[in-house]
């Protein structure tokens, strides 16, 4: 009997023991929380941001614990609070006082462009609660401060090592001006619009782009590209935005003319939902080019391109977006030797990353297959001419102050064609302080 008892007591104290500090440990992480709750009620946030800290040292990634641990540091005005805002939303991105807290945050801070992002995204969140009611009084002070003015300009200006300098301002087809000789280039790029409705389902607007380029040693290839764009949306339901827009395009090289272009592109907007979206494109250019010292015969690429594209961007996590797309088009010219069909796929991520130092700072990955298959036989070559284009490319956007931001970017291209004069490689490295006014 004696024995019976003892190993009673035994069983008993073993689940006595297995029990109780896990118990007391839930217990303690609960405590924390909720003294530091009521020391953040109180205004009292050192005391509340040291409860919150305990309460994760006990459940590290907890979402709830680093949620209350960003408030008490955002009430506080402590640079600290965007990244723990931001990460208590990446562990949690459906919670909608995450998405309120983060707007918060940004209202105080006089940012209401991200302000009012997460203050919508509540209100697509949690409809009909009180995390949406105080995001549309946010949104209502937000409207009432905004200067709202109808114009935006924004300047890019900064520098460029190219590796083999090519005539191409944009991604259109190269024609032949391979130099083959690295350099360095000032870049400006200037960008303004106006807006000339903006309406609940409507908007349009005009902008006009330069952009400048100026070689150390290769001044030939000096680029100066203005673009006249006009272009309009229309919401059709909360599903489905039609958007249009005209373009011409003049440039110059080496202060010569070079050519000069139309082009007009409606697009559809599909909304998913859930920040996925489905953009389907069509461009239709007219390009007349002009024959030059440094391109005798550029006048053949004269001509008309058609392009149908689709790009799918799909939301990850809060602050990781990953965009793909397809596109076909074919190119029409004066000679068919200079006509072809091409296919271009894309893959892009976007995400801000983490941390104190780099805190505020966008980065943006893309890599793309582009080929062409040209129809005619060059006369001089005898071949019909294949082109596969690789490219992939990594920037970094440091965000500075409200209106000034810098970027740091590297791009690769590698041309692999059947035709030795296109068979090329390039890299360019740049850095850009932009502004925006």
């Amino acid at each position: 009997m004696a024995k019976s008892r003892i190993v009673t007591l035994w069983i008993l104290l073993f689940i006595l023991t297995a029990y109780f500090p896990s118990y007391a440990a839930k217990s303690t992480y609960d405590l924390h929380i909720a003294k530091g709750i009521s020391y953040v009620e109180t205004n009292d946030y050192k005391n509340a941001i040291d409860e919150f800290k305990t309460a994760l040292s006990e459940k590290p990634d907890d979402p709830i614990a680093t949620l209350y641990l960003g408030i008490a540091l955002s009430r506080a005005g402590n640079s600290e609070a965007e990244t723990t805002l931001k990460k208590a939303l990446a562990l949690n991105p459906g919670e909608p006082r995450t998405n309120l807290e983060l707007g918060i945050y940004y209202f105080s801070k006089g940012v209401y462009d991200e302000a009012k992002d997460y203050f919508e995204n509540t209100l697509q969140i949690a409809p009909n609660t009180e995390f949406s009611s105080k995001s549309a009084d946010f949104l209502r002070l937000i409207k009432e401060r905004s200067v709202v003015k109808p114009w935006t300009v924004n300047i890019s200006a900064g520098g460029q090592y190219d590796s083999n300098v090519i005539l191409n301002p944009d991604d259109s087809s190269v024609p032949g001006g391979i130099s083959r000789r690295a350099d360095w280039k000032a870049i400006v790029y200037l960008r303004g619009k106006y807006n000339l409705i903006t309406r609940d389902k409507a908007e349009s607007s005009v902008g006009y782009s330069l952009y400048q380029s100026l070689h150390s040693s290769l001044n030939e290839y000096d680029i100066t590209q203005h673009l006249l764009e006009l272009k309009g949306s229309y919401n059709i339901s909360p599903l489905l935005t039609l958007k249009g827009g005209y373009a011409y395009e003049y440039v110059l090289v080496g202060g010569d003319r070079y050519d000069y272009a139309n082009s007009i592109s409606p697009s559809l907007v599909i909304s998913e939902g859930g920040g996925y979206t489905t953009v389907i494109d069509y461009r239709y250019r007219d390009a007349r080019y002009q024959d030059a010292v440094l391109f005798a015969s550029n006048s053949d690429r004269t001509g008309t391109n058609n392009l149908f594209g689709i790009t799918q961007n799909i939301p990850i996590q809060a602050n990781l977006l990953a965009r793909v797309s397809y596109s076909h088009d074919e190119e029409r010219t004066r000679l068919n030797y200079w006509n072809y069909r091409g296919n271009k796929g894309s893959a892009g991520l976007r995400f801000n990353i983490p941390g104190k130092i780099l805190e505020n700072t966008l980065m943006e990955l893309t890599g793309e297959y582009y080929s062409k298959y040209y129809e005619g036989k060059n006369p001089t070559l005898g071949i019909d001419r294949e082109d596969n284009t690789y490219t992939g490319s990594v920037s970094a956007t440091k965000q500075l102050l409200q209106n000034y931001s810098l970027t740091l970017s590297y791009l690769y291209t590698s041309n692999d064609s059947n035709t030795e004069s296109y068979n090329y490689k390039r890299q360019i490295t740049s850095a850009f302080l932009n502004l925006r006014f």
